[in-house]
């Protein structure tokens, strides 16, 4: 029991250094942040901050991790590991993207959007990719990975107009000659 409740009084520790993070980032860089003003707007201590990160960055890696987890398990409840191009599979993702738009918003500002690069193309691979499939359906998928994170770039730098289902019938219609995967 004591150590659940540890877990959890971490867990909420590590939600409000993730949100003073992200409130931070729309007043100024990254760089310019200092690791007391963040843990300052977080209400937890310094001591706190080092013993779940190492650095800045490490909270936008160690979150993604934690919703990169959370989408598998919840793909995996929906059954969604049927085909890539499944309309509802790419609608969990697309609606995924809008549910962590803020801190994805904060992970491009920040520079490291190439985190949920990596995370999209390890994800897909992981699911998808079977090594008796060859290269050819690897590359495929990679640039399926690649795909979904320029759509979500572009998507959310021109406001997150559409709506999820409409990003995967404009994804399905892209990506129609190449459904081969």
């Amino acid at each position: 029991m004591h150590t659940e409740r540890r877990n959890q009084a971490n867990k909420l520790a590590r939600e409000c250094i993730v949100t003073a993070l992200m409130q931070l980032l729309k007043e100024k860089s990254l760089s310019a942040i200092s690791v007391s003003e963040l843990t300052e707007r977080a209400g937890v201590s310094r001591m706190t901050y080092y013993r779940n990160y190492q650095s800045k960055e490490d909270i936008f890696s160690s979150y993604l991790e934690e919703a990169l987890t959370d989408y598998q398990q919840e793909a995996r409840r929906l059954s969604l590991d049927r085909q890539i191009y499944d309309s509802a599979n790419l609608y969990h993702c697309f609606s995924y993207f809008e549910k962590h738009k803020e801190f994805l918003d904060s992970l491009f500002k920040s520079g490291l959007g190439h985190l949920l690069l990596s995370a999209i193309s390890r994800y897909i691979i992981d699911s998808w990719y079977r090594p008796e499939d060859g290269m050819e359906t690897y590359y495929g998928l990679q640039a399926f990975a690649g795909a979904l994170y320029n759509l979500y770039i572009s998507w959310s730098s021109n406001g997150s107009k559409e709506t999820p289902e409409e990003m995967v019938r404009l994804l399905q219609r892209i990506a129609e000659p190449t459904r081969n995967t």
